[in-house]
C-alpha cells in the first residue's frame, strides 16, 4: 500500500476556500512529490451546507464545477494526482449513527457552528421548523462524511489530510475522523476577506494554543522590532486603518463619546461585549474556560453592590448589528437598565478605554488591546489571547465582582500585548501559488476559477431565498455589490 496525501474540496463555490486549499494541497505535494494527492469532492452529497443550506441544484452546479475545474488546472500543475468524486448514494452507504457520545457531540457542534454563523444566534433551542429540518440534513451528512473517510483513512496509508476551517459541519467531522485515525489533518483559511492566508496543523485555528504559540513564534523571530510592531499595529486600530482584520470601527467618530457618558458621575466600568455565536461552538478548549451568558452576566454586575461605587457602560461590539432578532430583544431589554451602546453608536472604541477606570471584556480582542493603553482589564470567560496574561482572567461574572469589590485588579504587562500584536501585525503564512488580487477576486496557479454568467444566473433566485432563510435584511441595499459579482463571477463583499 502506497502513502498518499488527501484533501476535500468542501465548499468550492465560496472562493477564496478552493483557491486556498489548491494552494496549501500543493504546498504539501511538493513537499514529497513521489506521493500521489487524491482530491475529494462533493458531487452533490450533502443534504446540506453552510453555502447550500436546502440542496438547490443551481449551487450544487457551481461548486462541482469549481471543484472539476480547480483539479484539472491543480493536476496540469502536479500530474500526480486524482479527483474522486462522492456521490449521495456513496453517503448514504455510510449512514450509520453508532458512533461514539464524544464523535457525536463534536459533529453536532460542527452543525450548531454553522447554523450560529449564517443566524448569528447562539441558542439551538429556538429554531423554527425550517431550520430545524436543516440542522437535522446537516448532522446526517455530518456522520456519514465521518463513516466515509473513516474507511478511506482505515484502507489507505494517508499522510495528509487537507480540510478547509475545521469548524463548520462539513468540515469538523474530517478533523474527527483524523484524529480517530491518528492522520495528520492541515487546516486553512484567511482572514481580511482573503487577504491573509493561514494554516495549522493537527489543530483549530481557534484553538487558545494556536494563537499563543504563533503569537510567541513571531515575537520571538521579530524581537527586536517588536515594540515597533505593536505601536504599528495600536496606530492602525486607533484610526480604524486595517490590520490583519475587518475595521470594524470605521463608522465611529475618533475621539466622540457620548454625552450622557461624559456626564456620569462616578468612575466608569466599560463592557466589551462580543458575537456569542463566535466563541460559543467553537471547541473543548474555550469551553474549560467558562462560557458566560454576557447579558446575564451583565444584569448580575450591575445589580451587584458595586452599582454604589460605579457607573456602567456596555459597548456593543459593531458586528453585533447583525445578531439574531432574539438576541436584539434580550438587548433591548437590558439597556433600560443601563447606559447601552448600541453596535452603530458613533462613540470611539479607545476614547472610551481611555475614558474609562476599568475594562471588563468578553472574548474581543480589546482586551489586548485596552491592556496596551495601560488600562486594568477583566476578561471572563474564554478568549483568543486567554494564553497570555494580558487581563486578570475570571470564569464566570461572580469572579468578577469579587476581583473588583477586593480590589485585587492588577495592569497586566503590556509585553503580553505586544507579543499578541506582533504575530497579528506579521504574518507567518505563505502559500506561492495563491494570490489575492483584490476583494473576490483570487488566484490559484495564476488562473482564475469562475463559472459562467449563466450558471451564476440560474443560481440568483436560490441564493436570494437562501439569503431571506438567513434573515439577510441588506439585499437590496448590497446590490451594488451583487450585480458586479453577477457580471463578473467575483465574490465581492464590500
Amino acid at each position: 500500500m502506497k502513502n498518499i496525501n488527501i484533501s476535500y474540496l468542501n465548499l468550492p463555490a465560496q472562493s477564496p476556500s478552493l483557491e486556498l486549499n489548491l494552494s496549501l494541497s500543493e504546498k504539501v505535494h511538493r513537499d514529497s512529490l513521489k506521493i500521489s494527492h487524491k482530491f475529494y469532492m462533493c458531487d452533490r452529497a450533502l443534504s446540506s451546507c453552510s453555502v447550500n443550506l436546502l440542496k438547490k441544484k443551481s449551487i450544487c452546479d457551481i461548486c462541482t464545477f469549481k471543484a472539476k475545474k480547480g483539479f484539472e488546472i491543480f493536476n496540469k500543475r502536479n500530474p500526480n494526482s486524482e479527483l474522486i468524486k462522492i456521490s449521495k448514494k456513496d453517503l448514504l452507504k455510510f449512514f450509520k449513527n453508532n458512533l461514539s457520545k464524544e464523535i457525536k457531540d463534536e459533529l453536532m457542534l460542527g452543525v450548531h457552528s454553522t447554523i450560529g454563523s449564517q443566524l448569528r444566534l447562539d441558542n439551538m433551542d429556538i429554531l423554527n421548523k425550517k431550520w430545524r429540518k436543516i440542522k437535522e440534513n446537516m448532522y446526517s451528512s455530518s456522520v456519514s462524511l465521518y463513516n466515509f473517510f473513516d474507511k478511506v483513512l482505515k484502507t489507505n496509508k494517508v499522510n495528509n489530510f487537507i480540510i478547509f476551517n475545521g469548524r463548520l459541519s462539513c468540515a469538523r467531522p474530517l478533523v474527527c475522523v483524523s484524529k480517530s485515525n491518528n492522520i495528520n489533518y492541515k487546516l486553512f483559511d484567511a482572514t481580511n476577506n482573503g487577504q491573509i492566508p493561514m494554516y495549522s496543523t493537527n489543530e483549530m485555528f481557534h484553538s487558545i494554543n494556536f494563537e499563543k504559540k504563533n503569537a510567541l513564534r513571531t515575537y520571538v523571530k521579530f524581537y527586536k522590532e517588536s515594540k515597533t510592531i505593536a505601536s504599528e499595529y495600536m496606530r492602525k486600530k486607533l484610526n480604524s486603518i486595517k490590520t490583519n482584520d475587518k475595521v470594524y470601527t470605521k463608522n465611529q467618530i475618533k475621539g466622540h463619546i457620548d454625552i450622557k457618558i461624559r456626564s456620569l458621575k462616578k468612575p466608569i466600568i466599560s463592557i466589551y461585549t462580543s458575537s456569542d455565536d463566535e466563541y460559543r461552538f467553537i471547541g473543548s478548549d474555550w469551553a474549560q474556560y467558562g462560557l458566560v451568558d454576557q447579558i446575564d452576566g451583565i444584569f448580575s454586575l450591575i445589580n451587584s453592590d458595586l452599582s454604589k461605587k460605579y457607573d456602567f457602560v456596555v459597548k456593543m461590539h459593531p458586528n453585533q448589528k447583525k445578531m439574531h432578532p432574539s438576541i436584539k430583544k434580550r438587548y433591548a431589554e437590558l439597556s433600560k437598565h443601563v447606559n447601552l451602546l448600541l453596535p452603530d453608536n458613533k462613540t470611539d472604541t479607545y476614547s472610551l478605554i481611555n475614558f474609562s477606570k476599568l475594562i471588563i471584556n468578553f472574548c474581543s480582542t480589546v482586551g489586548a488591546e485596552a491592556n496596551y493603553l495601560r488600562k486594568p482589564v477583566i476578561q471572563i470567560g474564554a478568549s483568543r489571547f486567554r494564553a497570555l496574561p494580558v487581563a486578570n482572567y475570571v470564569s464566570s461574572i461572580e469572579d468578577a465582582i469579587n476581583l473588583i469589590r477586593n480590589n485585587k485588579i492588577k495592569i497586566m504587562p503590556i509585553r503580553a500585548s505586544i507579543v499578541y500584536f506582533c504575530y497579528h501585525g506579521k504574518t507567518q503564512f505563505k502559500l506561492d501559488s495563491y494570490k489575492y488580487i483584490e476583494d473576490g477576486v483570487f488566484k490559484y496557479g495564476g488562473e482564475l476559477i469562475k463559472t459562467s454568467f449563466f450558471m451564476r444566473v440560474s443560481a440568483v433566485y436560490d441564493k436570494y431565498i437562501q439569503g431571506r432563510l438567513r434573515g439577510d435584511e441588506v439585499i437590496l441595499s448590497k446590490l451594488y455589490l451583487y450585480i458586479p459579482n453577477l457580471i463578473f463571477g467575483t465574490t465581492k463583499v464590500k
